[in-house]
């Protein structure tokens, strides 16, 4: 007869295995069964080669969820293919300030007669793919706002709302390097190689370096000899330099010596006009004695007297010429 199996035994163990299960869920879950996540699905333009299930999405460095699944979907109509990746965002992560409402609740509601999340949108909340291990080179989605892109959306039936996506930096990047020409560009960095190689083996090269040479050697005798003639030059140059200086200066103390003497000479020239003028009147009255108006003598008279009235002018020119330009006595009369 067999032993009867112990009820309580049994018991104990499938309670301590459930609890086991549960703890185990709660400690390396985190608690994600019990959380509420919410699910969004992306569309990039470029290529998602480096992202993975699991890899991270944040928003401006704070990482808000994970990426759950990627997928290939053809359209039926024109077979063209479709990338969706899906991501969850927790919603403790996000919050509204000043309420305590769920992300979930947040999203549904609306601002403007609009809902909160097309209300982002038109703000310009978008998706892109960024680097983050350049090493391995996986990839995650950074979400930001972007307000001076356009809103690209892709016609697909999905259960999930749609985030926008714009193009990478890295995948920019990558496209300018393959518009670059690179074929050509080897093509002709070969050709100048071949051409060096060429002026290299050529048999004009020593000779052209022998000219060279000479050329070189004869610069520097130009420059010995120019450097042996420069130096009289200077010296003499420095002589003239010294006795200009000397002239000029003899010529200031002549000029120093005119203006202070002019007024002495002027006055002098006065007085000599003065005693011309009595002598001419003089003369006058002398021939107004004479009897005859043709008489030799009174003509000859008469002409002696306009020459010194035209020495006199010329004198009281040269007298005012010499009051306003006294540097005339050493220079000459300007033309």
């Amino acid at each position: 007869m067999s032993k009867q199996a112990n009820t309580k035994l049994i018991g104990g163990f499938v309670v301590g295995a459930i609890a086991l299960i549960v703890a185990g869920l709660l400690l390396f879950g985190s608690g994600s069964l019990f959380k509420k996540q919410m699910q969004f699905v992306l569309f990039f333009p470029d290529s998602v080669s480096g992202l993975s299930v699991g890899a991270p999405v944040d928003f401006r460095g704070v990482k808000i969820g994970t990426v759950t699944n990627i997928k290939v979907v053809m359209e039926r109509q024109d077979l063209s293919l479709l990338i969706p990746v899906f991501i969850e965002i927790d919603p403790k992560k996000v919050s509204l300030a000043g309420s305590g409402e769920e992300l979930e609740n947040v999203l549904k509601s609306g601002t403007g007669g609009a809902p909160f999340l097309q209300t982002l949108i038109n703000r310009g909340l978008r998706a892109q793919l960024t680097m983050v291990s350049l090493i391995t080179g996986q990839l995650g989605i950074h979400l930001d706002f972007f307000p001076d892109t356009t809103v690209r959306m892709v016609n697909a039936e999905t259960e999930y709302k749609q985030i926008p996506t714009i193009e990478s930096p890295f995948s920019a990047i990558a496209k300018t390097v393959q518009n670059i020409p690179l074929t050509q560009i080897a093509d002709k960095l070969l050709k100048t190689l071949d051409e060096t190689e060429k002026i290299i083996a050529s048999s004009h090269l020593d000779s052209t370096l022998d000219s060279l040479n000479h050329a070189v050697k004869a610069a520097q005798v130009l420059l010995v000899n120019l450097n042996r003639q420069i130096k009289p030059l200077a010296s003499g140059a420095k002589g003239n330099l010294v006795e200009s200086k000397k002239m000029f200066a003899n010529a200031a103390k002549l000029t120093g010596q005119l203006n202070a003497d002019l007024p002495k000479i002027v006055a002098q020239l006065n007085e000599t006009l003065k005693s011309a003028g009595v002598t001419l009147r003089g003369a006058n009255h002398a021939i107004d004695g004479f009897s005859s108006d043709n008489s030799p003598v009174r003509i000859q008279l008469l002409a002696t007297l306009n020459e010194l009235a035209s020495a006199a002018r010329s004198f009281r020119v040269l007298t005012d010429y010499l009051d306003n330009h006294p540097e005339a006595i050493l220079r000459g009369k300007a033309k």
